[in-house]
């Protein structure tokens, strides 16, 4: 068994040490990866150029960010178990982390807002999202509210020191930092959870009430057939699933930040896993979005095998994920197509 290397501040073994430094460089190297093959596919394939892949687009950004700013600066402190690079670098760390955990998380409300409009309020949509230039202007006012966060930090207005046990930089105990991040977190997980709430109820009620009109006239339930609004449930899915893990991955580091700026006394097992945990965030987006998104899968599938994924495979699966919409006016019912 290893013994403690006695330089290291958290008395970790050699063999902790390497395993625990060998891990992060997998997420950050995942993270880079993944995301910026997110990148590539939201830019490359027509079909995934939409209003809510955009925000996607810029939730991969953020994860980008973080995997080549934060994550090293947070690697070479888990080595070495302490800060190396000085105040004004612990600065920009600190001041960097807090941006990131911003933007990313008001990036993730917008998308949840977005998709409540088009489900749940479809005639108002085309009024607050009509185009991609509209998009674009809300992810670019979500940067700058971010940008305005870190300048509160990068000036020294609100105060970063090296927390010891978590081995990153992060707000110091002040009424500002705590406030502010406990606003935002706390008010856009709220609204995140409140939409997704609101269209599963829409959806329920959609559902029941296309079923009963089918069975009234001696229709095959839609919902036997599974065929409603497939596509855009499973979008809903996606981006509901992101949410739910950037509340499992990014809670915890922050409940550790304020218990540690209380001085409450919290194992040191319980800072690395958290911390590990808030930077594993940055890599399994990507997962998801393959796992729960069919147009995703795909796109991934094609750019990873260099366009040999076939063109009939991708036209099967797009006409699996095309999906009948019933639309009542008046007493008439007219089934269409609808695509993403």
């Amino acid at each position: 068994m290893s013994k403690t290397t006695s330089h290291d501040p958290l008395g970790r073994s050699r063999t902790e040490i390497e395993v625990e430094v060998t891990v992060a460089i997998l997420i950050c190297l995942t993270a880079v990866f993944g995301n910026l093959l997110v990148l590539y596919v939201v830019n490359r394939d027509s079909r995934l150029r939409n209003v809510t892949n955009l925000f996607i687009h810029h939730l991969a950004l953020t994860d980008i960010v973080s995997a080549t700013i934060d994550m090293p600066f947070w690697i070479t402190s888990l080595y070495t178990g302490t800060w190396n690079f000085g105040q004004v670098w612990c600065q920009v760390a600190g001041s960097t982390f807090n941006f990131l955990g911003c933007a990313s998380i008001l990036m993730m409300g917008l998308i949840a807002f977005n998709r409540y409009m088009k489900v749940v309020k479809p005639t108002l949509y085309k009024k607050v999202f009509p185009n991609k230039k509209a998009a674009q202007m809300y992810c670019v006012l979500i940067w700058l509210v971010a940008v305005l966060m870190a300048i509160t930090y990068l000036s020294g207005w609100a105060g970063i020191k090296f927390h010891m046990r978590l081995l990153i930089c992060s707000s110091e105990h002040t009424a500002y930092g705590l406030a502010s991040a406990g606003v935002i977190i706390n008010g856009v997980m709220i609204m995140i959870f409140y939409c997704h709430f609101r269209i599963y109820k829409a959806v329920r009620k959609s559902t029941e009430n296309l079923n009963a009109h089918a069975e009234g006239n001696g229709i095959r339930s839609l919902n036997d057939t599974g065929r409603l609004n497939i596509t855009e449930i499973r979008v809903l899915n996606a981006c509901f699933t992101v949410a739910c893990f950037f509340v499992i991955t990014y809670i915890p580091v922050y409940i550790i930040i304020v218990t540690w700026n209380f001085r409450f006394d919290v194992p040191q097992t319980v800072h690395i896993a958290s911390i590990f945990l808030k930077f594993s965030g940055s890599m399994v987006n990507p997962f998801i979005y393959g796992i729960v998104n069919p147009l995703f899968k795909v796109a991934f599938k094609r750019a990873l095998s260099f366009g040999r994924y076939g063109n009939s495979d991708t036209n099967q699966n797009l006409s699996r994920n095309r999906v009948a919409v019933v639309e009542m006016t008046g007493r008439n019912w007219t089934i269409f197509t609808h695509h993403n």
